[in-house]
């Protein structure tokens, strides 16, 4: 968490599969992916209804407070004053807790604290939080290279603390899980120079209890707090990075023991940075869409888990230290909103996919998503540039459609060939919900000028006699001000407007993803009647604002 930061945090667990799927599976996800940081007092009942509405499953509970026991008002060394938080995530969020061991606990604290809590029914445990210098603290090279200490720790000491505290939580609970270091710094430099050596000198070590080999860490865990306004292609490099180191020490893990499950990544603390100098505050909406992107990567990954910073701080003022995911009203802010648009349209497996490349675009300007499994797919969007893109979204691993935007998600076998097309604004997100044969469902609307996403249902769509069953298309917006758009037609079509009484006030031919210009027609309904181009009639009433 932030240096002068409180942390209780929302986190995860439930440690899948081994082996990484063939891309014809797509990548399982966590059962708990998605959680949340808690760090403050029990949040209110409107707080506590809307968390639960999420789908967020992981509380992390922990922070520097808590890590080095600096509140002298509340004595985190003493571990019944954690008993309240651990109760009211089980009881009122019906959540799992995640809960720090601080790092400076005694060997007798650390057996005494992990049989307490494991009564309590907690099985995840964090060491660490944020053990590593920034650079305005001391030099990172000072604090690995030259063994210099932070915080009374180097790196070597803070590692082999690690390791004890580790072995002796193994000892007192054989099955419990094990989460760190929770580094702070998720850039190059500290990726190669100790996320690399900690994942080496940590990831293959065990304690024998009996015949068992039982692993000190189970996730390899960062945070990250981005102040630069880094988009996919940069985040995506830094991924990959520390996926091969995981994959090295993978390697000399199924050596140890076939059964060992593989050491995974998780990102534990994420938001953007408050300060005046970030390029993307966390109360604003880039700052969302941000938090997707590394919610994507992380699926791709097959993280552990993805818990952003926090329920509520600094009572939601926008302060440097305010990265509360609630406005001081109780409602959503960006984050939570894109967060949770992912959460509560979770499916089991991420989708593989790509986007083409456009000469005239960088692909870090549109960021796609795709989740599925057997219930329907899930697809959000996010334009995060300053001009609008037209796009088609296929789900037959096939680029389709003439949009600026080409992408193409890998669904399962006879998957529908319909396109999802439309035209995306600057700086907004779609999500999209689609049937298990890639039908439409429902869409979702959410920009910069919305206080929360806006949620179009399927429209009403009947076929012509003799013809082939209508794809499912959506108005929108409707009500339309000056335009509206057509989602779900493939392809171009001929579109009229009738009045209600029947005059005929609008034909024109219609490209799937032109808008339909209504800015010089009266306010009041009208018929709309949709013909394409195989003879399928689409028909619909429409309001002009």
């Amino acid at each position: 968490m932030r240096q002068t930061v409180y942390s209780l945090g929302l986190a995860l667990l439930a440690l899948a599969t081994t082996a990484a799927p063939a891309a014809g599976q797509g990548v399982p996800v966590s059962t708990s992916f998605f959680g949340i940081n808690y760090w403050n007092n029990q949040p209110n009942a409107t707080i506590t209804a809307d968390l639960k509405l999420a789908k967020l499953k992981l509380y992390r509970i922990g922070g520097n407070e808590r890590n080095r026991n600096t509140n002298p008002a509340r004595d985190w060394t003493v571990k019944e004053n954690w008993l309240p938080l651990v109760s009211y995530i089980k009881t009122s969020l019906n959540g799992e807790p995640l809960v720090q061991l601080s790092i400076n606990l005694t060997d007798a604290q650390v057996t005494t604290w992990v049989n307490y809590f494991a009564g309590q029914g907690v099985s995840y445990f964090a060491i660490g939080n944020e053990a590593d210098p920034a650079p305005d603290q001391m030099s990172m090279t000072d604090w690995v290279t030259n063994n210099q200490p932070y915080l009374g720790l180097s790196y070597y000491g803070f590692r082999d603390r690690f390791k004890a505290i580790a072995r002796l939580a193994k000892q007192a609970n054989n099955n419990c899980k094990i989460i760190g270091g929770d580094f702070r710094l998720f850039y190059d430099q500290p990726i190669s120079l100790y996320y690399s050596n900690f994942i080496a000198d940590v990831g293959d070590e065990y304690v024998t209890v009996g015949t068992r080999k039982i692993p000190l860490l189970d996730t390899f865990s960062f945070h990250y707090y981005d102040s630069q306004g880094n988009r996919e292609q940069v985040l995506a490099s830094r991924f990959d990075s520390i996926q091969g180191y995981l994959d090295n020490v993978n390697t000399t893990r199924h050596n140890i023991d076939a059964t060992w499950t593989d050491l995974r990544m998780a990102v534990t603390e994420v938001n953007t940075e408050a300060k005046a100098t970030s390029l993307w505050k966390p109360y604003g909406f880039t700052a969302g869409q941000f938090v997707a992107t590394m919610t994507k990567l992380a699926l791709a990954k097959r993280a552990f888990c993805v818990t952003p910073w926090s329920i509520s701080e600094s009572s939601s003022n926008q302060g440097s230290t305010d990265f509360s995911l609630y406005n001081a009203d109780n409602s959503r802010r960006s984050t939570l909103h894109h967060f949770a648009l992912l959460s509560q349209n979770q499916r089991a497996n991420y989708m593989p996919g790509d986007q083409e490349t456009n000469a005239s675009y960088a692909k870090d300007d549109l960021v796609f998503l795709g989740l599925r499994d057997n219930t329907g797919y899930t697809v959000l969007l996010m334009n995060n540039s300053g001009t609008a893109r037209t796009y088609s979204i296929s789900l037959d691993n096939t680029y389709r459609g003439t949009a600026s935007a080409r992408i193409r998600l890998e669904g399962y076998a006879g998957v529908s060939s319909d396109l999802r097309t439309g035209t995306i604004d600057p700086h907004m997100s779609i999500l999209y919900r689609l049937t298990p044969a890639g039908t439409f469902e429902a869409k979702t609307y959410y920009d910069d000028n919305d206080a929360a996403p806006v949620l179009q249902r399927t429209a009403t769509v009947t076929a012509a006699a003799g013809a082939a069953a209508a794809p499912a298309v959506a108005v929108y917006p409707n009500p339309a001000t000056a335009s509206f758009t057509l989602d779900g037609l493939a392809g171009p079509a001929d579109v009229t407007l009738h009045s209600l009484t029947g005059q005929q006030v609008l034909r024109q031919r219609l490209a799937a993803t032109a808008p339909v210009d209504v800015s010089r027609l009266a306010a009041g309904t009208y018929l709309l009647t949709v013909t394409t181009e195989t003879g399928q009639v689409l028909r619909r009433k429409v309001t002009r604002e």
